[in-house]
């Protein structure tokens, strides 16, 4: 295995507040990685400066032997690095279908001039791109709800649209931003069957949650922030166990009968 993301002393500051301070981390091909933390521990700052949302104060991002440190979203999307966010973000009147089609054009390439002259050419990745369109519905369980519009899916199925759209993208690493949120048992089940399905196509995850069953089900080390410094990282049994992440986060069984 080798490091497809490697992340050394990764700071940013707003103003006095030290939102994430000197973290590391490196990321292997094909892995799941958890990311959690308590509230305003700078899990969502993690994510905004890894993708070129925010800008870092200090330290430096490498992605498949690139250094992408401060990069531009756009850019960094471009390079693999691809991310989810918490609120789903769709083209709500339009369909499934339509979505992620819509996405698949990112990294195709599209030349404006002959798609106006319409060339055998791109006929033919018009197809390609809605073949490719009806194999990521299916990897995400939306096949049967491709010609319906995006904002009459119920919660569950609009946020596995939302990682279907990433997916459009071809990401090397997907950074997965709360999946969960809001979802009930069946649809928890369903997504956490989704994420080992696109680590089943070889592409390495990050994952911010705040359910630690999904966190403890699915994910191979997690990292653990607290306050923007890294307090811990490890397997998931190593996690558990840790004495400063049980302090700072999961807490002893018997703290609520106190």
């Amino acid at each position: 295995m080798m490091a497809i993301l490697e992340i050394s002393g990764l700071s940013k500051r707003f103003g006095g507040l030290h939102a994430l301070d000197s973290v590391d981390l490196t990321v292997e091909a094909g892995e799941i990685v958890g990311i959690i933390g308590p509230n305003g521990a700078g899990k969502s700052t993690f994510f905004n400066v890894l993708s070129g949302v925010m800008k870092p104060t200090s330290g430096r991002v490498v992605f498949r032997g690139h250094d992408i440190t401060g990069h531009k979203p756009n850019r960094i999307a471009s390079k693999g690095l691809v991310r989810t966010f918490q609120g789903t973000v769709l083209f709500s009147d339009l369909s499934v279908f339509d979505n992620v089609r819509v996405a698949c054009h990112i990294p195709a390439h599209v030349n404006l001039l002959s798609d106006l002259v319409g060339l055998p050419s791109v006929r033919r990745r018009e197809r390609e791109m809605s073949e490719r369109t009806m194999e990521i519905l299916k990897l995400a369980g939306l096949q049967d709800v491709r010609d319906k519009l995006a904002k009459d899916l119920p919660h569950g199925h609009q946020r596995s649209l939302g990682v279907a759209v990433a997916l459009a993208t071809e990401p090397k690493l997907l950074c997965l931003d709360e999946p969960v949120t809001g979802m009930n048992a069946e649809e928890i089940e369903a997504m956490m069957e989704l994420i080992a399905r696109i680590r089943g196509r070889g592409i390495t995850i990050l994952l911010v949650e705040h359910a630690m069953k999904v966190v403890m089900s699915v994910c191979e080390r997690i990292m653990v922030l607290n306050f923007g410094e890294k307090i811990a990282e490890g397997t998931c049994a190593e996690i558990q166990d840790d004495e400063a992440v049980i302090e700072a986060y999961l807490g002893r069984p018997d703290d609520d009968a106190s």
